[in-house]
């Protein structure tokens, strides 16, 4: 079974996704599952099609798309392993603004995060969130002195690995059908309970809001209920939640995924500062870190630490003490070094680190 994601956006350089099916009984996605050999192009009601898109390797396909003609619909085509593939043609919906507020109802409580939405041409019912949080943190110690186990030698150098980010990517579905009015106010999105290290320092939060057609919203609901149910997108899947997209070439081929023809998403995004904005519960979850300490004349060699799981501390040689990795290296609570693109580079970040 092939799967298949993406939109056609205005005036966007639209990605999509092309994958098929694996065994299940593997811990890692294999190479084979991502599908790099295919032909993709966009399509229209009066027979055009593009240019193919560019693979860009593991199953990602890049192709510019112009001005969207309102009264003209769109699709995709892909020609993969002798088949060829096409989705509904769709005329542009147009994507109203989004507003995201949050709010902390009392000191050190959870935080409450609310969207709102109006559209004022009453043409869209159903939308589609895709919400991505983004949130620094760091490691409880900091340290400049390394270790080198294949030389057996220490080094100093900048904190390679106290500064992290971690993220968490979610989508939610809405619909003002069942409403007197064509808006949302305040739908509660998701909330943030005190036991995270979410608001560690500065927490980012952006949310962006797709306008879809009826089908694609009962495709989206059905698809988050069966990953809820039974663990994720490569399970077995019922047949009614295939989506809009068809084999020519072959009817009994299956192929799972719904274009949308877009000619606008609506996007904002938000921070928060731990301190400025909230008062946030710190010591509670520095307490859960993994950390332990022992001092440097504990009895084994540098290697031995290092075997072992602990690394020093300090800024020279001989180390301060030896903490174990999970107080030195932010990246074991499952963070990332790679700062992302859009991070203020200047802020007040403060000294706090969890105490010992």
């Amino acid at each position: 079974m092939l799967f298949v994601d993406g939109s056609i956006i205005e005036n966007t350089d639209a990605i999509f996704h092309i994958t098929q099916s694996f065994t299940l009984n593997i811990d890692t996605i294999p190479d084979e599952a991502f599908v790099n050999d295919a032909v993709l192009q966009i399509i229209d009601s009066n027979g055009n099609r593009s240019e193919p898109a560019r693979s860009l390797g593991r199953g990602r396909y890049q192709i510019s798309i112009g001005e969207l003609d309102s009264n003209v619909q769109y699709g995709i085509r892909i020609e993969h392993d002798g088949d060829i593939f096409e989705s509904a043609l769709s005329r542009p919906l147009r994507t109203p603004e989004v507003e995201v507020r949050w709010r902390q109802y009392e000191p050190l409580g959870a935080v409450y995060f609310y969207i709102s939405t109006h559209d004022e041409t009453n043409e869209n019912n159903f939308f589609l969130w895709h919400y991505d949080e983004i949130w620094e943190v760091q490691a409880p110690i900091q340290t400049s002195l390394f270790f080198n186990p294949t030389t057996n030698t220490f080094f100093t150098s900048q904190p390679l690995y106290s500064i992290c980010w971690k993220r968490n990517a979610i989508y939610e579905l809405g619909s003002t059908e069942a409403l007197s009015e064509n808006k949302i106010i305040d739908r509660l999105l998701f909330r943030v309970e005190p036991e995270t290290d979410r608001f560690y320092w500065l927490y980012s939060l952006t949310v962006t809001q797709k306008a879809i057609s009826q089908g694609s919203f009962e495709f989206h609901q059905n698809m988050k209920q069966q990953n809820e149910e039974m663990g994720g997108i490569f399970t077995p899947q019922p047949a009614e939640v295939l989506g809009n997209i068809h084999c020519l070439t072959d009817p009994t081929r299956r192929v799972m995924g719904y274009i949308n023809t877009l000619k606008n998403v609506s996007q904002q995004r938000i921070f928060i500062r731990r301190g400025q904005q909230l008062i946030w519960p710190v010591i509670d979850w520095c307490r859960s870190v993994p950390c332990r300490t022992l001092p440097v004349n504990h009895g084994w060699s540098p290697d031995t630490f290092y075997r072992l799981g602990y690394r020093p501390v300090g800024d020279s040689f001989p180390p301060a003490f030896w903490a174990t990795v999970s107080c030195v290296d932010c990246r074991e609570g499952g963070g990332t070094t790679e700062r992302p693109y859009f991070w203020p580079n200047t802020w007040w970040r403060g000294l706090f680190f969890c105490p010992q």
